[in-house]
């Protein structure tokens, strides 16, 4: 027990009413504004006493901020039970000594037991005062309390992040620096059991998944891409593994990319067959994605460019590779280089709109047609053909006509060739000469019926025009025949026609002399009197 001089009691009792009612006016705004404390707070430093002070029940000391002892140190009017509640399990005497404290004003220490901590408690009573400390009992170790609402909130947290770990469809695990795992989540477990076809519980240490594909370690944040052959399916899981460095250990992660993998296959593959198909293909094919650069080229291009393969495979932009062809003299010199420059983004542009078509003739003789076509996302396609033979023939059957057209031109008798179907497809000078029309000056072409018309018209009337039409609408064998017609003018013509291969037919007409349409004429009568 201690004993105080009168006055000290008095002087106490007043000090204990004035703090009492400061403690009233500040907790207006100095306790109410403080934000109680937060769970994930386990533990607060104790290397200074703490004492609580009451007057008369009611807690008048300041609290700390780290007050742990204490559910709710705001609500001073029952922060003794709370304190008593704080510092039960310190020590199972402390309940009964507060009361006696609280009671009878008697004075205890006690020695309480946090772990490995001890500390000390204390309580002294000074009239209507009373006070309680607590202490660290080793004042050069620190000591801690622990907060058991606290403690719990962090046991409830953790098991909600480790369910939604566990929840994670990626394995998750950690190593230390001898490879052994330390923890690992569901996802890693249910990849183990099924690469290990473990029908019962699993045994520590658990074995390491990819450890031959991990080493060496990937740099961290990086991906390592890595395969696990499962019991349960035919072909092996890819996995995409990147690791995190937290000094003693190693955080891993792999995430599943079978369908990317798969994707990936069936792109290669698809890509594969395209590229032994444009393999066959005659024509060169040369592929720029939308930035413009060289993804795909065929072996028909390497012949038709004589570009470097390796080159080709370097993805040369769009400029470069008609440059090259420029160079090659694969493509016709330009007069004006630095139009041709310009011009190229209107091939660019052409070749998107898919507009782009031309004959190039080269420096060599050669001639290439060159057709621009877009692709889905921004590609387009440039393809060469080698037309050089093709150009070649057309070339030969235009000499050949325009030779044969001058030989029909020398000869004196008019000439008409008709197909099959009754156009005109030839005639020659002459013709021209005698009917007043040249067919190869018309715009469209002339059929039979058009040219008996005109010969009909400038003719006296004679059934050979209608005899004319009747033979090219023949199928049966069909022979030539002839027969004198006479102009309106008075000139007499042999019309004569023969049959031509393929349907075709052949109208010749040749001036008459009079003697000989006299003979003619004579005979004929002769036949008919006979």
């Amino acid at each position: 027990m201690y004993f105080f001089e009168p006055y000290m009691v008095v002087m106490l009792i007043g000090v204990g009413i004035l703090a009492a009612s400061l403690a009233l006016i500040l907790n207006q705004w100095v306790f109410r504004g403080r934000t109680r404390r937060s769970p994930h707070m386990v533990l607060g430093a104790l290397d200074t006493p703490r004492s609580y002070v009451f007057h008369d029940g009611y807690l008048v000391s300041e609290h700390d901020e780290d007050e742990y002892f204490i559910a709710d140190p705001s609500d001073r009017a029952r922060a003794w039970a709370g304190l008593v509640e704080g510092l039960k399990p310190l020590n199972p005497d402390i309940a009964p000594s507060m009361r006696a404290l609280a009671d009878r004003r008697e004075g205890f220490l006690l020695i309480g037991q946090v772990g490995s901590d001890a500390l000390s408690v204390s309580g002294r009573a000074q009239g209507e005062v009373v006070t309680v400390t607590v202490s660290s009992v080793e004042e050069s170790r620190a000591r801690h309390a622990i907060h058991k609402e606290s403690l719990d909130g962090f046991h409830d947290e953790m098991q909600g992040l480790r369910a939604a770990v566990d929840f994670l469809p990626a394995p998750m695990w950690r190593e230390r620096s001898d490879g052994q795992i330390t923890w690992a989540n569901g996802a890693y477990y249910r990849l183990l059991e099924r690469a290990n076809d473990i029908d019962g519980p699993l045994v520590w240490p658990i074995r390491r998944l990819f450890a031959e594909q991990l080493d060496p370690l990937p740099d961290p944040g990086a991906f390592r891409r890595c395969q696990l052959v499962m019991h349960d399916q035919e072909e092996p899981s890819w996995f995409d593994v990147s690791m995190s460095d937290e000094g003693e250990t190693k955080l891993f992660a792999a995430r599943p990319i079978d369908q990317l993998v798969a994707a990936e296959t069936n792109l290669r593959n698809f890509v594969q067959t395209l590229s032994k198909t444009f393999a066959h293909l005659p024509i060169g094919l040369a592929i720029f994605n939308k930035k413009r650069e060289l993804v795909l080229f065929n072996p028909a291009l390497l012949t038709l460019s004589t570009l470097d393969p390796e080159w080709l495979s370097s993805r040369p932009s769009l400029f470069s590779f008609l440059d090259q062809l420029r160079e090659r003299q694969r493509m016709p010199e330009p007069k004006d280089y630095k139009a041709w420059r310009t011009s190229l983004s209107e091939l660019e542009q052409a070749a998107q709109d898919g507009s782009y078509q031309e004959l190039w003739t080269l420096p060599t003789g050669q001639t290439y047609r060159v057709i621009g076509k877009p692709h889905p996302d921004g590609a387009v396609a440039f393809m060469f053909e080698d037309i050089s033979s093709e150009v070649s023939l057309t070339r030969q059957f235009r000499s050949d006509l325009e030779l044969y057209q001058s030989v029909l031109d020398e000869s004196d008798g008019a000439l008409a060739v008709f197909s099959k179907d009754g156009r005109l497809i030839l005639s020659n000078t002459a013709y021209a000469e005698l009917w007043g029309v040249d067919p190869r000056e018309m715009l469209s072409t002339m059929s039979l019926v058009e040219a008996t018309r005109t010969w009909q018209r400038l003719a006296n009337p004679s059934p050979v025009w209608g005899d004319i039409r009747a033979f090219a609408g023949q199928e049966a064998e069909r022979a030539a025949w002839s027969d004198d017609v006479t102009l309106a003018d008075g000139r007499m013509l042999e019309c004569r026609v023969a049959p031509l291969k393929g349907g075709s037919m052949v109208v010749t007409f040749q001036p008459v002399s009079r003697a000989t349409a006299l003979v003619d004429v004579t005979q004929r009568t002769l036949a008919v009197a006979d």
